[in-house]
């Protein structure tokens, strides 16, 4: 069974009431729009008159109006409220109605409601509280969702990378599970210090990932030993066409001082310079040369994963 998920599928200031978003999130093509009240509309991208993507159409004030034959439809119900050729006393036969999807907004994200069951309250993006000036972005890597995750644990600097730091292979632990997600720890170290031998454990910095079980909001974390926080990104990802990823994301620099941080990461920030870089073209090479370690737990961890919202099915 799909259970249902908030997926988070772009950012907010990326939808607008002027012109449709095209979006592919759990393998679903969708168009995103913003209606006349301002409110995140979600709709199936293709029209249930000649299946022509809605996205190629216009955002009207009654909703978003095909492209091809005109016929509007109402972004938070999906109903068809207009065909033009229709005459005054006709009305629109109900069928004649797009697949529309909750649609929630949170920490800047615009999330949407996939597959089976009500929606729950929480939003993935939920923990991602931006305390100074966000760097932001959009993607489609060119690798699959499942192997996404998988590298996010066994090789996140093939994914990601931390502005003047290095992520080492050097696993803080094992893996862990909290509030059905998987958080995993390694070392990292400063470009400008020598990496430390391999039985050194008291690396200056720590790289914590953590991946959802169900759904697709990645959160990766660059902390000093001490466990205070230095840099969060939180990253929506999901299953695009095609064997690729959708990737959306937010990011931003804590406000505090960063002990023993080498003079130029510092004079660096100080710039205003982004203090990470979200890959969009993938490292193949790279990748293939990774361990497959880690990732193994995620995999069976997904597997037999099953919602707190479904006491019922734990139970089975």
């Amino acid at each position: 069974m799909h259970y249902g998920n908030w997926w988070t599928v772009a950012l907010s200031e990326s939808v607008n009431d002027k012109t449709p978003l095209a979006v592919v999130c759990d393998g679903e093509e969708i168009v995103l729009f913003r209606g006349s009240g301002g409110e995140a509309c979600a709709l199936e991208d293709r029209c249930p008159h000649r299946r022509v993507p809605l996205a190629l159409g216009t955002v009207k004030p009654g909703g978003l109006q095909c492209g091809y034959h005109g016929w509007t439809f109402d972004g938070a119900t999906g109903a068809c409220t207009a065909i033009p050729n229709l005459h005054a006393d006709e009305r629109v036969p109900p069928r004649y109605a797009a697949r529309a999807y909750s649609v929630a907004e949170g920490q800047g994200f615009v999330h949407v409601w996939i597959g089976a069951g009500a929606p729950s309250d929480e939003l993935p993006s939920a923990a991602y509280l931006a305390e100074g000036r966000e760097f932001t972005g959009t993607a489609i890597a060119n690798i699959a969702y499942d192997e996404y995750l998988a590298v996010m644990l066994d090789g996140p600097q093939c994914l990601l990378a931390f502005e003047g730091v290095r992520i080492t292979d050097f696993f803080l632990g094992d893996t862990r599970t909290e509030d059905g997600r998987m958080v995993l720890d390694r070392g990292a170290v400063w470009k400008a210090r020598m990496l430390p031998p391999a039985f050194v454990t008291d690396h200056p910095l720590i790289v914590r990932t953590t991946l959802p079980l169900a759904g697709g909001g990645i959160r990766v974390e660059l902390l000093t030993a001490d466990e205070e926080s230095v840099v969060t990104v939180y990253i929506g990802a999901s299953a695009n066409l095609r064997g690729t990823t959708s990737l959306c994301w937010r990011g931003y620099l804590h406000p505090r001082r960063v002990q023993a941080a080498p003079l130029r990461w510092s004079a660096a920030r100080v710039a205003g310079r982004p203090p990470f870089r979200v890959a969009d073209a993938i490292d193949g090479a790279a990748i293939a040369a990774l361990l497959v370690a880690p990732s193994r737990e995620l995999v069976a961890a997904r597997a037999a994963y099953v919602p707190a919202s479904l006491p019922e099915q734990r139970q089975a």
